[in-house]
């Protein structure tokens, strides 16, 4: 979301896009929603790779076990 809002509009995701070698016409999405951040196009243009590059850490390598709550009766 942080980069989404840092485009500021849909040209700027359009723009990204391109770089990343995508041609074509693209739907114009509001980029400072938060909802939108889960569209195609925002996942196209900010793929995983580009996470690992800039150094952010990848939360599904870590096992994590599932928490039980126990009720005493």
């Amino acid at each position: 979301m942080k980069r989404m809002r840092e485009w500021k509009s849909w040209k700027q995701l359009h723009k990204a896009l391109r770089r990343r070698g995508y041609k074509g016409e693209f739907e114009k999405i509001s980029v400072s929603r938060w909802r939108n951040s889960k569209s195609p196009l925002v996942h196209l243009a900010l793929p995983n790779k580009w996470f690992d590059e800039i150094g952010l850490i990848n939360l599904e390598t870590y096992a994590v076990g599932i928490l039980h709550y126990f009720r005493e009766k």
